[in-house]
């Protein structure tokens, strides 16, 4: 069946980052859509409301919708252009324009439910009014209510086979395998890591608990071991089966990850990963839950950064 994807983009260097990166990185994957999706930036109210009480006044609120929709077509003809020119085939392209009804991030949820899109994808900056731009309200907005929806936040084009995957036993982490493997596609070039977190009971309580109590955590962790065996195991016959040889996929391990997030940073950064990937949820109440999701699209530890539902 395939695969949609929904590319929230709007005119700047971040939405052709994110349009680039979304082209070149799922390049193996045959059954794939794109849809290009552009909000209009809202009219005030009280413009719409007084504007058409007088003739001059009328005149230029016309004259500012009609530049408003002009821009908008050229922005995703223009990305319509560059997803083409990355390997695109034309009748995988669909593209749409629609005023903003609800705010920017939640027309974006809204049409991926909709539309029912597997993933959605934006810059990490760039869609949002200008004295919001620095903080990246759309993106982390998306990424914090996206609960059905994969998203993948781009902060800058990279052309990186190296793609960070973090796992811990659970069947999520095998449900974000199977995201990976099935959008970049069965003949994957890709070098894929997967990158497990050592649990320890400070994860769920706090540091002073895991000093008073040693046998628990050893416990913990001797159990950790082997419910990572069997999961490797069951990850390795879904890369088999996509046809992605082992000599491709690594395991590392943190022992020492007192934190999870910055774990997964350290990593990140140290092994100049191109993607980062994490699941919503996990096997841990603490592990790769929102509040991890929002604080890796915050400091972005690599130039493209996957959250999956």
């Amino acid at each position: 069946m395939t695969k949609k994807i929904l590319i929230a983009v709007g005119d700047c260097s971040h939405s052709r980052a994110a349009v680039k990166y979304a082209a070149a990185i799922s390049q193996p994957a045959e059954d794939l859509s794109y849809t290009l999706f552009n909000i209009q930036a809202a009219i005030p109210g009280i413009l719409l409301e007084e504007a058409y009480k007088t003739p001059e006044c009328e005149a230029e609120i016309e004259a500012l919708i009609r530049e408003r929709d002009n821009a908008a077509k050229c922005t995703v003809g223009e990305l319509k252009d560059l997803l083409v020119s990355n390997g695109v085939s034309e009748d995988r392209i669909e593209v749409l324009v629609a005023p903003m009804e609800h705010g920017m991030a939640k027309d974006i949820l809204d049409q991926a439910e909709e539309g029912n899109y597997d993933t959605i994808v934006l810059g990490s900056k760039g869609l949002t009014p200008r004295r919001d731009v620095f903080v990246g309200t759309t993106a982390t907005k998306v990424v914090e209510h996206a609960l059905k929806t994969s998203v993948w936040v781009v902060d800058e084009y990279t052309e990186s086979s190296d793609i960070l995957i973090a796992v811990d036993a659970s069947q999520n982490s095998l449900h974000v395998l199977d995201h990976v493997i099935s959008m970049l596609g069965a003949k994957s070039r890709f070098r894929f890591v997967l990158f497990h977190v050592r649990p320890y009971l400070s994860h769920y309580y706090s540091l002073q608990c895991e000093r008073n109590n040693p046998n628990l955590q050893k416990l913990i962790q001797e159990r950790d071991r082997q419910r990572m065996e069997d999961f490797y195991k069951q990850a390795f016959e879904q890369f088999e089966k996509a046809g992605i040889p082992q000599r491709q996929v690594e395991i590392k391990t943190n022992e020492h990850g007192y934190d999870i997030s910055t774990a997964i940073l350290e990593e990140a950064r140290r092994g100049a990963y191109g993607t980062v990937v994490i699941g919503r949820r996990g096997e841990r109440e603490a592990f790769f839950t929102g509040r991890i999701a929002m604080r890796l699209v915050q400091k972005m530890p690599s130039p493209a950064l996957w959250v999956v539902a």
